[in-house]
């Protein structure tokens, strides 16, 4: 069977291709088989409407470092930073390298690659806040709840033929247990919006990963499918999944367009544990006139 990998989001449609020529191939040369696709994260922005109040528990520069890292997480893609601090030191180990302390073979200017895809998020929707209330026959002491959730659109920009490629809505929020304190005021920790930042970072390495790399089926076992995602890779324990072959490639007849693949349902697995760089699940239900097989695509049960 051949592996063929199918985008959920059409206009990835370059990648698309170079994806089922290096997976289809019987013989795929070793360097373009470790090429990964380049990814950049823009410091994100602030939608106008999200009050100056609140903009000072935004931590865009957290916000972005989380981006990159989830990313970098799912070992698929090649993360360049755009962080300014980051840019910066490289900037200065440049110069350092080009003086006369140096031996000359350090970091060269000019060397620092592009990205193949920006990802340009914006903060649409931020609240950092508590709620507190009197108890009841006890002077100065409040019964304080925090809240938070933390909004972002993203744009995937191919940097190629700068087109919008995808968009991602992403959205976490937190709301704490309630808590005896002395005083009725104050913010959430930081913390808080630490985790907040993680989710989201995650939500979108997640849903980008899906797009590009869809979960496939690597290893067979009896009962137990292994697949090509671990940890970070926003499965869980006791997830159910679908599993599906990939037959003809769709093309749209008026554009040239990749639209994806005829996918066909076979089956259903369930996690049972996730290691870091790989997944065992445990087949809850399969066709006998088509059982699952190494390279099926899994997709998430919607």
């Amino acid at each position: 069977m051949k592996k063929i990998v199918c985008f959920r989001i059409p206009v990835l449609n370059l990648l698309f291709v170079h994806l089922i020529f290096l997976l289809s191939s019987p013989v795929c040369d070793p360097a373009l088989a470790q090429e990964k696709p380049r990814v950049a994260i823009l410091k994100p922005v602030i939608n106008d409407q999200i009050s100056k109040s609140v903009r000072k528990y935004l931590n865009l520069e957290k916000l972005q470092a989380e981006m990159e890292a989830s990313f970098f997480a799912t070992r698929k893609f090649e993360v360049v930073t755009r962080r300014a601090e980051s840019l910066k030191a490289i900037r200065d180990e440049q110069r350092f390298a080009e003086s006369e302390l140096t031996a000359g073979n350090g970091a060269e200017s000019g060397a620092i690659k592009n990205a193949d895809y920006l990802i340009k998020p914006e903060v649409h929707h931020f609240s950092f806040y508590t709620s507190s209330k009197k108890v009841p026959h006890l002077q100065s002491k409040y019964f304080r709840t925090d809240h938070g959730t933390l909004e972002v659109d993203a744009q995937v920009l191919d940097t190629v033929t700068s087109q919008v490629t995808a968009t991602f809505t992403l959205k976490s929020s937190f709301s704490t247990g309630e808590k005896m304190v002395n005083s009725g005021g104050g913010v959430p920790s930081a913390a808080h919006f630490s985790k907040l930042a993680k989710k989201v970072s995650a939500q979108m390495a997640d849903q980008f990963l899906d797009s590009v790399f869809p979960v496939q089926v690597i290893k067979i076992a009896g009962d137990k499918v292994y697949l090509n995602r671990g940890q970070d890779g926003g499965l869980k324990n006791d997830m159910l999944l679908n599993v599906y072959t990939a037959n003809d490639i769709l093309i749209d007849p008026d554009t040239g367009e990749v639209l994806g693949t005829a996918e066909e349902y076979i089956g259903q697995i369930k996690v049972s544990r996730i290691k870091p760089r790989f997944t065992v699940a445990t087949v809850v239900q399969s066709k006998q006139n088509n059982p699952i097989t190494v390279g099926c695509i899994v997709r998430k049960v919607q």
